[in-house]
């Protein structure tokens, strides 16, 4: 008996078959598990233009949160557990970037306890799958107002204190104000990294010359990453914008990657500066077409308040108008800064927005929307949230990527809680649990959102 005839040879497949194969995958993780299978598939994969038709066609994955505290990836059953579990080690770790060791400005007050956090940098804002990072002594900073009396006139000077440091409340007598203590916009320590990629930027200092001529009282500086505006190049330009709040103006300090010097815009005209007391988490909310918006935090104000980080220009967009002004008056609600308005990147020509509403103590996002050619807020739809958490214990986090984030706390008023952090799509408003972390109770720290593809399928963003 002839044996049996040898099996045809096997058709190599082309790499541009290949790459449209691997391209229609629909996750990362299928991606990576394509990669691991031969060498020939890995070498499409790594091609670059692979891995640009794959980021066009796939929104990066959301991995988790940053805060103060470290990462907290995103855990079982959310679809992004397995990749995220994988690359916390490199996303919560920040040591490759080097430590400011320069002065007596970062001495751990004598009096505190040490929290076993130490001196580090600390992520501020997240975008792009870069982290921008603030360093921090033994607490988060922020800047302060003091009041003392120097003969028959009162003084005041704004001061950078770390957030637990005890402070004389005897306002009679004028302190001794060491260097440390006047503040201004040079004394802020920034760098801007990819943790994935293990590469970072550090930022110089605000020149003393540049910080020193607003000539007023520093009360508020908040830094945030511009998305990027670059192409697909090797090295994608960034820029961090600092946004400083004076006494009676509004001054930005600009960091382009490009330039890698610091220039100051002064905001002309600022039509409601008093309104500026939310800058803190302004950063968390969407990106919408070029532009940040942020509103008062404790309460409806009269304006959205937008600033466009192409041109750096301010400007307003009214508030309190069409349903906006049924939904402040709603019976019932209750307000407090933790539920910030939360505008989101909408549909082609509108500009949307979710309001947290408290109502007899059960939650819900109002889902708003301003048409260009429409001076009028209208409701779009009210989305009951999760009925297990009352009164205090729910709060807005962010919007980033289509996503609208929130968190909920069941635990009741001791020192340690469980807190939920859930996303919501904002197309299909379906919500799904992302993970859950412990916080110190009234100690909450601003999460961020970071999305990010793995190395993989990313070129290095710094």
């Amino acid at each position: 008996m002839d044996p049996p005839p040898p099996p045809p040879a096997s058709i190599p497949v082309p790499d541009d078959l290949l790459e449209e194969i691997f391209v229609r995958l629909p996750t990362p993780d299928a991606v990576a598990r394509a990669s691991a299978a031969c060498t020939s598939f890995r070498s499409v994969i790594k091609g670059r233009s692979f891995r640009r038709r794959f980021r066009a066609m796939h929104g990066p994955p959301l991995l988790g949160f940053m805060d103060a505290a470290g990462f907290h990836p995103a855990q079982a059953p959310h679809p992004s557990a397995p990749l995220a579990g994988a690359l916390a080690p490199c996303a919560a770790d920040f040591s490759f970037v080097p430590a400011v060791v320069s002065s007596a400005s970062y001495v751990r007050p004598a009096v505190q306890e040490d929290d076993g956090e130490g001196p580090r940098w600390r992520p501020c804002d997240v975008r792009d799958g870069r982290v921008l990072l603030d360093w921090i002594s033994f607490y988060p900073r922020s800047v302060h107002m003091w009041s003392y009396c120097e003969g028959c006139a009162r003084r005041e000077v704004s001061i950078l204190m770390d957030s637990r440091e005890p402070v004389n409340l005897n306002i009679c007598a004028r302190p001794t104000w060491t260097k440390r203590e006047r503040c201004n916009a040079a004394d802020f320590h920034l760098a801007v990294c990819d943790p994935l990629s293990i590469r970072y930027v550090l930022l110089p200092t605000i020149p003393e010359d540049l910080a020193s001529q607003p000539q007023d009282l520093l009360q508020e500086f908040q830094p945030v990453l511009a998305p990027c505006t670059g192409d697909d190049s090797e090295e994608v330009p960034f820029k961090v914008i600092c946004i400083a709040r004076y006494q009676t103006k509004l001054v930005l300090f600009v960091f382009p990657s490009t330039a890698r010097q610091w220039s100051m815009v002064e905001s002309p005209i600022f039509p409601s500066l008093e309104h500026m007391s939310c800058l803190y988490d302004m950063s968390s909310f969407d990106y919408v077409r070029g532009s940040f918006y942020w509103t008062d935090r404790h309460d409806w104000s009269e304006h959205l308040m937008v600033l466009d980080t192409r041109t750096l220009r301010f400007s307003t967009v009214d508030l309190l108008t069409g349903y906006h002004m049924e939904l402040r008056s709603l019976p019932g609600q209750s307000f407090d800064d933790r539920r910030p308005n939360a505008v989101v990147l909408g549909r082609e020509g509108a500009l949307e927005m979710f309001s947290l509403v408290c109502q007899h103590g059960a939650f819900a996002l109002y889902h708003t929307s301003l048409q260009n050619n429409s001076q009028e807020w209208k409701l779009e739809k009210i989305i009951q949230l999760p009925g297990q958490y009352r009164d205090y214990s729910i709060s807005t986090i962010g919007a980033a990527e289509g996503f609208l984030f929130f968190r909920g706390a069941l635990g009741g008023l001791g020192s340690i809680e469980n807190v939920d952090c859930y996303s919501m799509e904002v197309k299909t408003y379906g919500i799904t649990k992302v993970c859950t972390k412990t916080e110190k109770f009234l100690n909450r720290r601003s999460a961020l959102p970071y999305f990010s593809f793995p190395p993989l399928l990313s070129e290095p963003t710094i």
